[in-house]
């Protein structure tokens, strides 16, 4: 694998930890929540920087029905953490302390709104370049024997393949004990978490909420790829052709 994917790869697992660490705001306070905001968003123009190849090439090409999906998430995703960022720094009073930024509350619920819509964007867009994730193993010096290996024992690609949907559905039960569609669709985002929970099954949780997308996403792409397929092996040979 060249130096860049594994540059990309590892670009991309910081930001999701830092944005897991970012949406714990009641357990980290308000001083680690700005400072990883910072790191979040040095992370993100870094992403973006290399990836450059992929917004040149956005009027180029055929749109396929992957292609138009892909760019939309991505044009939603990248709206959703420009959001975060504006409303973020306007209402900072750490590290843009000395600018006296009011804030206000409307702010805050537009932040906290799109964070909360940031976790299944992030997770269909993980869902989408999950083949890259799984090519990428070699970054972790783990090479593409690991990844022939797994691949080629249906028994741990099955046990991989059932801990995956078990996480899966633990991401339904979160979605649902942390009131997603709410937050997402009814305009209330203001989050708590319980002193009595353990602070790391918070950490669990939104990952699991991540999962969900990553876990749909990828598999329905894996179908419609199938049926691709299926189709075009059906059809019948054209004239002259055997």
């Amino acid at each position: 694998m060249n130096g860049t994917l594994t540059v990309r790869i590892i670009i991309d697992l910081c930001l999701t930890i830092l944005l897991l660490c970012a949406h714990a705001y009641r357990i980290i306070g308000n001083v680690a929540h700005e400072w990883i905001g910072v790191s979040v968003l040095v992370l993100f123009i870094a992403h973006n920087v290399i990836n450059f190849r992929w917004y040149k090439n956005i009027g180029r090409g055929a749109y396929t029905a992957r292609r138009v999906i892909l760019t939309t998430v991505n044009a939603l995703l990248a709206l959703t953490m420009a959001t975060l960022f504006v409303t973020g720094f306007m209402q900072s009073r750490v590290i843009l302390s000395f600018l006296n930024l009011s804030g206000s509350m409307i702010l805050r619920q537009i932040h906290t709104t799109a964070a909360y819509w940031g976790l299944p964007l992030i997770g269909v867009h993980i869902g989408l370049h999950w083949g890259m994730y799984w090519r990428g193993t070699s970054a972790f010096g783990l090479g593409g024997r690991f990844t022939r290996f797994i691949s080629e024992n249906r028994l741990i690609i099955g046990i991989l393949r059932i801990l995956a949907f078990l996480f899966a559905v633990f991401g339904v039960w979160s979605s649902f004990d942390r009131d997603m569609f709410s937050k997402l669709f009814l305009g209330f985002s203001f989050d708590y978490w319980s002193e009595e929970r353990p602070a790391v099954l918070f950490f669990v949780v939104t990952l699991s909420i991540i999962a969900v997308y990553v876990f749909a996403t990828y598999y329905t792409l894996k179908m419609w790829e199938c049926r691709r397929r299926n189709d075009v092996s059906m059809k019948p040979p054209k004239v002259g052709q055997k």
